[in-house]
């Protein structure tokens, strides 16, 4: 890399632009002010070096440090040589001109990264921590996404958030709390994640007081009695074959509607006789194993399932997932004559009728419907307990099994339904 002394001005710079086409090679012009000039093929750009003043810690110079200042092209030798001695001058009056240009070009950086809409920032907040593999990560987004809408703030840089405006979203939802709640979880959730890019220094849904907050709903309390129980197992109405089979199932085993609609060979142990959840599958990202009673796994084996298809392809289009929980809950309705039937409260009753009728620990009926650990066991259980109680989970589903075989499946047969 050949290094020239001159002058520069126009003419010289022209003569080793020329040579640097001829040679092929970078070429570093050098001024008697210590103005530098690079020459490469397509480009050329002013720089000068400089050490700061004093020594290091170490008792040594500072090392040479090297700025850029701009381009031949919109830069004379005239502007270039200027600033180079406005940098001099900063240098003898012991400044280091390279930090404070890094620190303004962080700072310019952050004012820009500042003024991006929201929208925009929501969509780095779903690539980035999110994803889109379940359905409670796009529950999160769609949230998140609805709260900005309702407010009217997909196009506002985030430094015009406040509270007050965030407290909008209790009005808005104040015949819905369960949905005001669901807003504004993932709203707060994706300001914290603004946080930790360094967009905001603060949260400001953490500074709303709980007056304003969106209310805690009324805890559901539905749950189906035993006459129920059998009027969904054996519909009086016709019900579809595959949604049929899907109810029954989750009937047997009290899983969440998503889990379990998402079920593929992988998840079963047929040897084992057990169902298993990697943390990747599961609500509450926590490995789950269920063991299976016989007649769930004759559900499952109604249909042979390869290892990378579902066992319950609930879905019109083959191969993609279920999405129309709405229309199957509709469908069970109109078939059972349940009014008010939701797939969610068979995980209510499971948890009702084990209570009411036998006399295993609550903790461990809890434990089958995989509730979130920290939520479910008190004080120092849930930092040091973390046994799975397989065997033991498998004599709740086997009391569950003959329980639902004598009280409704029995029964169904009986009065002709079945």
């Amino acid at each position: 890399m050949p290094i020239i002394k001159c002058t520069i001005d126009r003419r010289s710079i022209d003569k080793w632009t020329k040579h640097q086409r001829e040679l092929a090679k970078k070429i570093i012009l050098l001024d008697p002010s210590g103005l530098r000039l690079a020459i490469n093929a397509r480009s050329s750009s002013w720089n000068f070096n400089y050490r700061k003043r004093g020594v290091d810690y170490n008792g040594k110079r500072h090392p040479q440090r090297t700025i850029r200042i701009g381009d031949s092209v919109n830069m004379s030798p005239q502007q270039a040589k200027l600033r180079v001695e406005e940098l001099k001058a900063d240098v003898r009056d012991g400044g280091d001109p390279a930090t404070i240009m890094q620190k303004n070009f962080e700072a310019e950086r952050r004012k820009e990264f500042q003024q991006r809409p929201l929208s925009v920032w929501l969509e780095n907040y779903r690539s980035q921590v999110l994803g889109n593999t379940s359905r409670y990560q796009r529950e999160e987004y769609s949230h998140a996404r609805s709260a900005l809408l309702e407010l009217g703030l997909t196009n506002t840089p985030p430094l015009q958030l406040n509270a007050r405006v965030l407290r909008e979203l209790a009005v808005i939802h104040s015949d819905r709390p369960a949905t005001g709640r669901h807003r504004f979880g993932s709203l707060s959730r994706f300001l914290d994640f603004l946080v930790d890019e360094d967009v905001l220094d603060r949260n400001p849904a953490k500074d709303i007081s709980r007056r304003h907050k969106p209310k805690t709903p009324t805890p559901r309390e539905t749950f189906y009695s035993l006459e129920q129980l059998r009027s969904l197992w054996s519909p009086p109405e016709q019900l579809r074959p595959d949604y049929l089979r899907f109810l029954r199932f989750l009937i047997i085993c009290p899983l969440r509607m998503t889990e379990a609609s998402e079920l593929t060979g992988k998840n079963i142990s047929q040897k084992d006789a057990e169902l298993h959840l990697s943390s990747n599958e599961t609500k509450n990202k926590e490995a789950f194993t269920l063991p299976l009673p016989l007649i769930a796994l004759e559900l499952i084996n109604k249909t042979p399932t390869a290892t990378d298809t579902r066992c319950f392809q609930l879905s019109s289009i083959e191969g993609a997932a279920m999405r129309s929980w709405s229309f199957f809950n509709k469908a069970v309705r109109r078939a059972s004559g349940i009014e008010h039937f939701n797939l969610h409260h068979l995980r209510r009753t499971f948890a009702t009728l084990m209570s009411e009728h036998s006399d295993f620990d609550e903790s461990l009926i809890d434990s089958i419907l995989n509730h979130k650990r920290s939520a479910t066991r008190p004080g120092v259980i849930r930092s040091y307990q973390h046994a799975k109680n397989i065997e033991k989970r498998r004599k709740i589903m086997d009391w569950w099994e003959a329980f639902l075989l004598r009280e409704v499946i029995e029964s169904s047969r009986n009065t002709g339904a079945e």
